[in-house]
């Protein structure tokens, strides 16, 4: 399970959207997300903390483009950026690619075999804090701590429920047609840690 320490905690569909201002909108928020910086590149359970770095911010990316409210740009072709800068972001960097929002955030080894994953979320143009969370995780539960992340973003900024930290039961069924196999399965809302939790072997 995921022990969160809690802090404090627009849009662009392809046709018109109504803001939380009540205004229409044609065009997404663009949301900076370089990948999550670490102290030092550790190896937690067979995981770099820098490579989940990367990949952290590759799922908060997609998670908050499926949304379809928000054009994420990152975490490829930008610059890495350090621990000091977590907390302190350099607005004028993300203010000249046109992002009105940067998410910051770490990960680094927790000294008990796990990980800690933190996620901020800033107002480029005010220079203000949005969102800090943090999560102290298993290694095998990084995917997770993401899409938690992307919940508070788009919870902050759009003042709906979070969604992407949530699974999906479904029965997979294989075999020829005339003797199929039933399974149970889950997996996240975005496809990923699929796995069947039944054999088959009974309905």
């Amino acid at each position: 399970a995921i022990a969160q320490d809690q802090s404090s905690a627009q849009p662009q569909p392809e046709g018109p959207r109504e803001s939380i201002t009540g205004t229409l909108s044609n065009e997404r928020t663009i949301i900076a997300i370089p990948a999550l910086a670490t102290p030092s590149a550790q190896t937690v359970a067979g995981l770099r903390t820098d490579t989940l770095g990367r990949q952290i911010a590759e799922v908060i990316a997609a998670d908050l483009e499926r949304s379809g409210l928000y054009d994420p740009v990152g975490p490829a072709n930008l610059r890495a950026i350090t621990m000091a800068e977590v907390t302190a972001p350099r607005f004028a960097d993300w203010q000249a690619r046109d992002a009105e929002n940067v998410v910051h955030g770490f990960v680094r080894a927790s000294g008990t075999g796990g990980l800690v994953v933190g996620c901020y979320l800033y107002d480029t143009q005010l220079g203000s804090e949005l969102v800090r969370q943090g999560f102290e995780i298993q290694p095998g539960d990084w995917r997770r701590a993401a899409h938690k992340c992307a919940d508070a973003i788009y919870s902050r900024l759009s003042g709906e429920a979070p969604f992407f930290d949530s699974r999906v039961a479904y029965i997979a069924e294989s075999g020829p047609k005339g003797n199929r196999i039933k399974r149970l399965a889950i997996m996240d809302s975005d496809g990923g840690n699929h796995r069947f939790i039944t054999n088959g072997q009974a309905l």
